[in-house]
C-alpha cells in the first residue's frame, strides 16, 4: 500500500474566467497565486484549486451536487467544502448574502456545525463551512 503525502491540485474548468476569479477571490475571499490571460489559482490550506478557461466548457445545471454531510442536493456529481474559521465564516456569508450567489439555504444553518452550501458562477457546489459557535 502506497500512502499518498497530501492531495496537491484540483484543476477545473470553466468559460468565463473573470466570473471565477471574481467569485473565488472576492465572494470566497481565497488567496490569488496565479493570473494569467488562460488561468488562475488559489491557496487553500496546502491544496492549489487551479481554474482554466476553455471556450467549450459547458457548466452543468444549476441543481446543487448530492452532499451527504449536509444531505442536500440533487445531482450526483463533484461538490467540495470549504472550512473556515468563525471571523472568515462570517466574511463569506456576508459577501454570498451581499451579492446575488445561488444559495441553498437563504441562510446558514447549524447540523452539528454551520452549513452555507452555494454555487459558484459554473455552477460548482460549494458547502461553506465553520464547526465554531457563532454568535450573532
Amino acid at each position: 500500500v502506497i500512502i499518498a503525502k497530501r492531495w496537491g491540485f484540483t484543476y477545473i474548468f470553466c468559460n468565463d474566467l473573470e466570473k471565477m476569479k471574481w467569485f473565488y477571490s472576492d465572494i470566497l475571499q481565497l488567496i490569488l497565486i496565479w493570473d494569467d490571460k488562460g488561468s488562475i489559482a488559489f491557496k487553500i490550506g496546502e491544496h492549489q484549486l487551479s481554474i482554466d478557461y476553455n471556450e467549450e466548457f459547458n457548466p452543468p445545471s444549476s441543481k446543487f451536487s448530492i452532499q451527504p454531510g449536509w444531505k442536500g442536493g440533487t445531482e450526483p456529481r463533484i461538490g467540495w467544502s470549504l472550512e473556515c474559521d468563525k471571523d472568515n465564516y462570517k466574511k463569506i456569508v456576508y459577501s454570498v448574502l451581499k451579492n446575488d450567489i445561488t444559495k441553498y439555504y437563504n441562510k446558514p444553518i447549524w447540523k452539528g456545525y454551520w452549513s452555507f452550501p452555494i454555487l459558484d458562477p459554473m455552477n460548482n457546489t460549494i458547502e461553506i463551512t465553520c464547526t465554531e459557535k457563532i454568535m450573532n
